[in-house]
């Protein structure tokens, strides 16, 4: 019996123990060490979990880079796009007197400008000296008058020229006598009066008289005359012209050294040009020429190119070339100074032409505008240009044929753009 209870008793001490079964760990120290690295495996899976979220938030931020940039490139043209459109008030666009046109196909002769001078025409320049030494016994012409041909400038008197005369007028007396002795001797032998020899001695005579006569008028025409008497002669214009210079002084005592008076035909003068290395290739004779001067502002005067110079000048190291102009009114006084506009050779062909009225300069870039759907709407289309004229210039790209621009009031459309863009907006 007692036996049967002992199990009984150690069950009911279990019981009373809260009947806890658990079987308590025979190395503490392990069972501790499986708690941490059972934290520290969530606490690696913790930052795994995090890791993985960082990179697929920096993939949203990384991930497509190009995207990005696309459409920040893509905002910037829009931006772009909309600073390069402006609209006019109903208002603005009819005081503003703008003038639509199209864009044409045709050819521009290029152009381009050289320095030059107004000179004398030398054909049409008369240097005045004395042929024979004397003294001036009058000036007769003042700086700046215009004379013609065959007016006296002064008045010279000569001993030599006196002597020449003098002698001129022996020889032509002493041949007159030789002459008249000749007919007479001719006579006399016709009606068998005299000799042979007479006749003969009488030619000899008159052939040296004629010859010292012939000497004497020779030496006159030296001194510019045919004949006269006494020592004084004058000194005649030989065209038709202004005294432009004058170095004469009564009383003073000159020689065929001395230029007394520059006479000057200014009807025509001379322009010359200076055409530096890189655009020597484009000149040629025949180029049309337009003329402008400093001392003429807004005037000008055409002509072509009549001579190109054969050799460059050393100190300027430009190639010269002339133009020969009209000049009916005398405006064109040798020793202005200006400018020649010469054409810049042929054109190559047809290409997009629009007047220069229609080309602005825009934040550095070349435009015209050219008007939008919307009314008073215009948009600044960049271009390249080519060749430019007077009043044309070659579009290289940025315009077909036909394309609608503003051929006048380009710049008050330019002036009410820039004005949008100060105040960051459009402009109305």
């Amino acid at each position: 019996m007692k036996t049967h209870l002992l199990p009984l008793i150690v069950c009911a001490l279990v019981m009373g123990t809260g009947c806890d079964t658990s079987v308590p760990p025979e190395h503490p120290e392990e069972s501790h060490k499986s708690h941490a690295d059972h934290d520290e495996h969530e606490g690696e899976e913790h930052n795994h979990q995090e890791h993985g979220a960082g990179h697929e938030e920096s993939g949203a931020e990384a991930g497509h880079p190009e995207e990005n940039h696309d459409d920040a490139t893509h905002d910037e043209a829009s931006h772009a796009d909309e600073e390069s459109v402006v609209t006019l008030s109903p208002e603005a666009l009819e005081s503003s007197s703008i003038v639509i046109g199209n864009a044409t196909a045709g050819v521009v002769t290029g152009a381009f400008e050289v320095p030059a001078e107004v000179q004398h025409n030398p054909d049409l320049v008369a240097h005045i000296s004395p042929l024979v030494e004397g003294q001036l016994l009058s000036v007769d012409a003042l700086l700046g008058d215009r004379v013609d041909s065959g007016d006296k400038l002064a008045r010279l008197r000569s001993v030599e020229l006196g002597q020449a005369r003098a002698e001129l007028s022996r020889t032509t007396s002493m041949r007159n006598v030789a002459e008249e002795n000749l007919a007479r001797q001719r006579q006399l032998r016709a009606e068998n009066i005299n000799s042979q020899r007479s006749l003969l001695e009488a030619e000899l005579a008159y052939e040296q008289a004629d010859a010292e006569r012939d000497a004497a008028l020779s030496r006159l025409r030296v001194f510019g005359l045919e004949g006269g008497s006494g020592p004084d002669m004058a000194l005649l214009s030989p065209i038709d012209g202004v005294v432009v210079e004058r170095h004469a002084t009564r009383g003073e005592n000159v020689s065929p050294d001395d230029t007394l008076f520059i006479v000057a035909n200014l009807s025509r003068v001379w322009v010359i040009g200076r055409v530096y290395e890189q655009n020597i290739a484009e000149v040629a004779e025949g180029m049309n020429a337009t003329l402008t001067l400093n001392a003429y502002p807004g005037r000008t005067w055409t002509g072509t190119v009549d001579f190109v110079g054969a050799r460059l000048d050393e100190a300027t190291r430009s190639l010269p070339i002339r133009v020969e102009i009209d000049n009916p009114n005398g405006l064109l006084r040798p020793g202005l100074f200006g400018s020649l506009r010469l054409a810049s050779g042929e054109p190559k062909g047809s290409s997009v032409v629009v007047p220069l009225s229609a080309v602005q300069t825009l934040d550095n870039r070349t435009v015209v505008f050219v008007p939008g759907d919307a009314e008073g709407e215009f948009e600044a289309r960049p271009v390249t240009l080519g060749r430019e004229s007077d009043d044309q210039a070659e579009v290289l790209e940025g315009l077909q044929p036909g394309t609608p621009i503003v051929v006048n009031g380009a710049f008050i459309i330019k002036s009410q753009l820039m004005r949008g863009e100060l105040g960051h907006g459009h402009a109305h």
